[in-house]
C-alpha cells in the first residue's frame, strides 16, 4: 500500500520522515503486511518493525528490528508447519560519501533534500535472508524414508536399511576388528 507523497511521488507503508528531525534518538513502531513489502505468500503474520534513529548534524543511523512469520514447508520431510522470523539489520545514511564513519554497517548516501526514508526494500531483504538455509519443522525430524517415501516423523516403514554400499565392505571388516 503506497499513500501520495510530498513532490508527488509515492510514499510506502514503511516511510519514515525525516525532514523535521531533531538531533538525538528517535523510535517509531511501523507495521506493514507482506504483501506490502513484497513477500510471497508463506509470509503470513504481519510485519512489527521497530527502528530506532540516532541523528546528528552529519548523518542518521538507523537500527531496524523486525518480527514476522509464516507457514514454510519443512526440507526433511515436507510438511507444512508455522515459525516465527526475526531479523534485524543498521544502516548509515549520509549525505556526502567522503564523511563515512561507522563500523561496517551498511551505508547508503542520501540527498540534503531528502524528506523521508523508505524502510520497505530493505525490510523485504533482511526477512528473506533471515530464513534458515534448511527449513526444518523442527530439529529433530526425521525425514523421508528414501525408498518408500513414508514419514518417518509418523512411525517406522517397512523398508530395510541395513544395505551397504558394496564398496564399503573392506572397511567394515577393519571397523568390526
Amino acid at each position: 500500500m503506497e499513500r501520495e507523497g510530498i513532490q508527488g511521488g509515492t510514499v510506502s507503508v514503511l516511510s519514515i520522515n525525516i525532514s523535521k528531525l531533531s538531533e538525538g534518538t528517535h523510535h517509531h513502531s511501523l507495521k506493514a503486511t507482506p504483501e506490502e513489502v513484497g513477500l510471497d505468500s508463506r509470509f503470513t503474520k504481519e510485519l512489527q518493525i521497530e527502528a530506532t534513529l540516532q541523528k546528528t548534524s552529519r548523518q542518521l543511523y538507523m537500527r531496524v528490528e523486525i518480527k514476522t512469520g509464516g507457514v514454510f514447508t519443512c526440507d526433511r520431510c515436507l510438511e507444512e508447519f508455522e515459525q516465527d522470523i526475526s531479523s534485524g539489520y543498521g544502516v548509515m545514511f549520509v549525505s556526502d560519501q567522503d564523511a563515512v564513519e561507522g563500523d561496517g554497517e551498511e551505508v547508503q548516501v542520501i540527498s540534503t533534500d531528502s524528506t523521508h526514508v523508505d524502510l520497505a526494500e530493505d525490510v523485504r531483504q533482511f526477512v528473506i535472508l533471515g530464513l534458515p538455509q534448511k527449513m526444518l519443522c523442527r530439529e529433530e525430524c526425521a525425514g523421508l524414508c528414501p525408498t518408500c517415501g513414508s514419514n518417518l516423523n509418523l512411525g517406522k516403514c517397512d523398508c530395510r536399511h541395513d544395505e551397504t554400499d558394496a564398496r564399503w565392505s573392506e572397511l567394515q571388516k577393519i571397523l568390526k576388528n
